[in-house]
């Protein structure tokens, strides 16, 4: 709990409900009831399948969602929406019960080399072009979604 006294924002995926739904909720009331901002990756489609209810409390505290398109898609899906409107689910996304007031929750959808989606409070979403890069280059897209968060959180922690 000291770590969490001292943060100045908190982070964590939906894989966390796996091990310990309770922490994880516990881990988001507190960044709600003590305004740290607290930043939610839906993670992966099987938890949205399997444990839709466990991910929808843990949202509830996100003041930053994170989705890539195959899960935004599949959120869409469980919200009935037009699963292929990545536009209309970050909205719907950014839009979702709230515990904390004091900040709009900002929802981010990524699609690989497609344009990331920017839901502000459930505003209609900002559009930002990925910078196109030679294929060759590319050895592995794993973590690639991992390194995009990681980023701005870095950023996002520099103010």
């Amino acid at each position: 709990m000291d770590a969490l006294r001292n943060a100045k924002l908190i982070y964590s995926t939906s894989f966390f409900i796996t091990s310990s739904v309770e922490s994880l909720l516990e881990v988001g009331k507190f960044a709600s009831e003590n305004n740290v901002p607290f930043a939610f990756n839906l993670s992966a489609v099987f938890l949205l399948q399997f444990e839709l209810n466990n991910v929808l409390a843990a949202l509830e505290h996100a003041d930053y969602v994170f989705a890539n398109e195959d899960e935004a898609a599949e959120f869409g899906k469980t919200q009935n929406l037009d699963p292929k409107d990545l536009k209309g689910v970050a909205v719907a996304l950014a839009n979702w019960k709230k515990s904390n007031s004091k900040r709009q929750r900002v929802a981010i959808v990524t699609q690989g080399p497609l344009p990331v989606y920017v839901s502000i409070g459930g505003a209609a979403p900002l559009e930002f072009a990925v910078k196109d890069i030679d294929h060759s280059l590319i050895v592995d897209t794993n973590g690639a979604g991992d390194a995009f968060v990681g980023g701005f959180l870095a950023q996002l922690y520099k103010d």
